[in-house]
């Protein structure tokens, strides 16, 4: 079985209420365009994160909001900020690390908030039990090319709404040789 890549620009999904210290409380969201799950976008504005000095500009917003804000890296923007995220499940913060989230009129501080998502798979409830899969097993991929290789250790996530395919960040890229709309095989 074969799942399609989605490579994973370093973004940041907000909660509502860090949106409205950012941008105000009334403040309405430009889409840019779809993320890769159906109820889920980019918008057209940016933030830029800041960590103790050094900053990364223009990181992508997925929204809609979460119930906490939370920014994901790669490792090599870990070494730009100077931090210690961890990789973890996009959903585990306890060893997140903080940052302070910029837009041009105001800026907060977070804790807890920057991690590097570790690679996943996303599935429907029901395509996971057609394919013999469970949520938060992890399987092994196979590259698509002549010199093949193993993606190890990647988590299935399921859920009623997901739409299939495996998010990578953009350090994987690199080192698989992957890019957005590839496949790769699902190894049992």
């Amino acid at each position: 079985m074969r799942v399609p890549v989605y490579i994973q620009k370093k973004h940041i999904h907000l909660a509502q209420i860090d949106a409205e210290k950012l941008f105000g409380k009334w403040y309405v969201f430009w889409i840019e365009k779809k993320f890769t799950q159906p109820w889920e976008y980019f918008t057209k504005e940016k933030l830029t994160i800041k960590w103790p000095n050094w900053t990364i500009e223009n990181v992508d917003i997925i929204m809609p909001f979460r119930k906490f804000t939370q920014v994901e890296i790669s490792e090599s923007d870990n070494e730009i900020l100077w931090i210690n995220a961890v990789e973890t499940k996009s959903w585990d913060l306890k060893k997140a690390e903080p940052i302070t989230l910029i837009w041009p009129k105001w800026m907060i501080y977070l804790n807890n908030c920057v991690i590097i998502a570790e690679k996943h798979i996303h599935m429907s409830v029901a395509d996971a039990k057609d394919f013999g899969f469970r949520n938060n097993q992890m399987v092994n991929l196979k590259t698509p090319w002549k010199d093949w290789k193993i993606i190890e250790n990647v988590r299935i996530r399921t859920n009623d709404k997901f739409e299939f395919d495996l998010h990578l960040n953009e350090d994987l890229w690199k080192e698989y040789w992957l890019e957005t709309n590839d496949r790769v095989e699902i190894l049992k």
